[in-house]
């Protein structure tokens, strides 16, 4: 007799859903779906979603809307759970999709509210995701399982989210207090909602790895960017002194940066209001970007413009 055996590791399915490589009965033991073959075609790339008052341990499972992937417009409580596996010490959630009412201008989700139990980084999400957008959750010596809750109001409005969750072993796992890590040596920062309102009562690092034979940073504005100096919101970078080319001397450290909402044209003021670009770190080891907003009651937005959005380019040493 031949014993067959492999790890449950992740795999891409057919429908390009990430799952987990099971045999076809484990599969249908956990209610998962089939998509598409894994080890050699002996395994099937197990598919796993659940919805609404539903629960799951397994890895790469899917939180998904009422009617996906249509969408659902009504209030009401929708409460998902990740019984964590052990030694898992970071959920990392990849938003597919999710759009939900927008925040007002002070940042508050005050109709649709998304909330993760026992997270301190962030209160509450709602808007829309970005592209590609994730976040870690930092769950060692948290309450098990992880609870992830959908609060809708009766605000007209067609809702739908997808969230693949991850679990994260304690040997893999990010820096504690990074919210994003990003890995390679180009990409894109976004604030959550871009280009909408920046969210409230977040407090979070977007963290880069040092890659080999790469120093210095290189962040370039992409998009329109705002964060308000009103109420102390802070896009803390790593840059350095600047020129001391404002009035405000408390302004002229970039890594305490800040946008004050201001009437472009004034020639003293002008530097503050807009994002410095392109800027340079001064920092040859791993980035870390802080980003703090207070729930204050001051506007996150100036003109219509809100939050930030970058590119990055790591430097040959």
């Amino acid at each position: 007799f031949t014993v067959l055996r492999w790890a449950n590791t992740a795999c891409t399915g057919a429908s390009s859903n990430i799952g987990s490589c099971y045999t076809k009965e484990e599969c249908q033991a956990i209610g998962g779906a089939e998509d598409g073959s894994c080890a050699m075609g002996y395994g099937v790339c197990c598919y796993k979603a659940i919805r609404c008052g539903q629960e799951s341990s397994t890895n790469c499972t899917y939180l998904v809307s009422p009617h996906w992937p249509g969408t659902y417009n009504q209030a009401r409580e929708c409460t998902m759970r990740i019984h964590r596996m052990p030694d898992t010490c970071q959920l990392r959630m990849d938003f597919v999709d999710f759009n939900s009412v927008q925040p007002d201008d002070t940042g508050i989700c005050n109709e649709d509210q998304f909330s993760v139990s026992g997270e301190i980084k962030f209160t509450h999400f709602c808007g829309s995701s970005p592209a590609d957008w994730h976040f870690y959750l930092d769950v060692a010596n948290k309450a098990d399982p992880t609870e992830f809750k959908f609060l809708t109001s009766t605000a007209n409005y067609d809702r739908r989210f997808k969230i693949k969750i991850t679990m994260i072993p304690c040997a893999q796992k990010i820096p504690c207090g990074c919210g994003q890590y990003f890995r390679g040596n180009t990409g894109i920062i976004q604030s959550w909602n871009y280009p909408g309102t920046y969210p409230a009562g977040v407090n979070y690092g977007i963290c880069f790895r040092k890659e080999k034979g790469k120093c210095t940073t290189t962040l370039t504005r992409a998009g329109p960017s705002f964060v308000s100096c009103a109420g102390n919101d802070l896009y803390r970078q790593p840059l350095g002194q600047s020129n001391g080319d404002t009035v405000i001397a408390g302004l002229n450290t970039l890594n305490l940066y800040c946008q004050l909402n201001c009437i472009p044209g004034v020639a003293f003021i002008d530097p503050v209001c807009t994002m410095p670009t392109p800027v340079t770190t001064v920092n040859n080891g791993p980035m870390i970007i802080h980003h703090n907003t207070n729930i204050d009651g001051f506007t996150n937005q100036n003109n219509g413009v809100s939050g930030f959005y970058q590119t990055f380019e790591k430097n040959n040493c």
